[in-house]
């Protein structure tokens, strides 16, 4: 069953898929409404899941979902996956974007993930850098608001700076 995102509890559990480009204002309205719907049919073992979807900074998918009621199983969890697979055929976007993603300005950009050491020589983040965090420590609608955005020296990139904010 859909409820509004804002009234999902912040225990809720959250799966964040990331876009390879921007989203535009038209599709995120196309997506809300594509997914909304399966989001209302979404079940696991035939019992039904209370869930929301959001779009975030043009960029992120979030599904959120209250296990208070219910716990997602594999399959229910497979078919929100295939949801995604089926958005980005028709969209032409790569919700399985794996880049590394970061507020620049008024933009979210990314960098490979395989470069983090280069995106910072060349000027590209530096220290205070906002970052989203892409891994698995974002299990609940607590922990995205919270630990999703950091400083890029307050995540696994700190190795790469020192004291002083140059280069380590």
């Amino acid at each position: 069953m859909y409820i509004p995102f804002e009234q999902i509890p912040q225990s809720a559990r959250v799966w964040i898929y990331q876009a390879n480009r921007t989203i535009s204002d038209t599709e995120i309205n196309e997506i809300e409404n594509i997914l909304k719907p399966a989001v209302s049919q979404w079940a696991a073992h035939g019992a039904a899941l209370l869930a929301s979807v959001k779009v975030l900074y043009n960029r992120f998918v979030v599904i959120a979902l209250d296990e208070n009621q219910n716990e997602a199983s594999g399959c229910s969890i497979d078919a929100s996956t295939r949801w995604f697979k089926e958005l980005g055929n028709r969209y032409s976007i790569d919700f399985f974007d794996r880049s590394q993603a970061y507020i620049d300005g008024d933009e979210i950009k990314a960098f490979s993930i395989f470069q983090p050491k280069k995106a910072i020589e060349s000027g590209l983040i530096s220290a205070e850098t906002i970052i989203f965090v892409n891994n698995n420590n974002i299990h609940t609608l607590a922990d995205l608001s919270s630990q999703w955005k950091v400083r890029a020296s307050e995540s696994y990139l700190k190795r790469f700076f020192n004291n002083v904010g140059s280069l380590a």
